[in-house]
């Protein structure tokens, strides 16, 4: 299970504001949300999502300008930390620590709009030699004008045995041979 996690990061050539404005729009946030969002500090969007739908979240909040990260959640029942991952290599968490989060303890932002933008993309990630998209058979293609041709065995002339007709001969009737001196 994974949990995406935004620390009020945006891309380069986007200004705070209209960070601000897209992540509003996005989620659907009030005031205080957005100021949680972009304190600085580790917020999680969403949680317990499989790899392909944080992946999915991730790609519709860089499409807006806003950096997501996407960790690891802890399991129930284990003792060792998991390792944290980010989309640009660097530690997740703050503390270094990754620590599981409930469905209730995240900001609620994530709402309708941005499932309904994730519901109608077609993005997915599969298995390496997947296949990813609808497969089709082709039907295979018919050359009926082909019937009548043939094909030389290797290494035979094509051009021998074909007789050519003898040129016609030139008219020379326009010319003379009367001294012009």
């Amino acid at each position: 299970m994974y949990q995406l996690v935004f620390r009020g990061e945006w891309e380069a050539g986007l200004d705070e504001q209209s960070a601000r404005e897209r992540a509003r729009g996005l989620f659907k946030a009030n005031d205080a949300q957005l100021e949680k969002m972009f304190s600085g500090e580790r917020v999680v969007i969403r949680n317990r999502l499989d790899e392909a739908t944080a992946h999915k979240y991730q790609a519709a909040m860089k499409k807006n300008g806003l950096v997501a990260h996407i960790e690891p959640m802890q399991q129930a029942g284990t003792a060792e930390q998991p390792e944290a991952r980010s989309d640009e290599g660097r530690d997740p968490s703050p503390s270094g620590s990754d620590v599981a989060v409930e469905p209730g303890d995240r900001l609620p932002v994530a709402g309708e709009k941005v499932d309904s933008i994730l519901a109608g993309s077609d993005l997915s990630l599969g298995a390496p030699g997947e296949q990813l998209g609808d497969t089709r058979e082709e039907p295979e293609p018919v050359f009926e004008h082909l019937d009548e041709w043939s094909v030389a065995p290797p290494g035979e002339d094509l051009g021998a045995g074909e007789e050519k007709p003898e040129p016609p001969a030139p008219d020379v009737s326009h010319l003379s041979l009367a001294d012009n001196s």
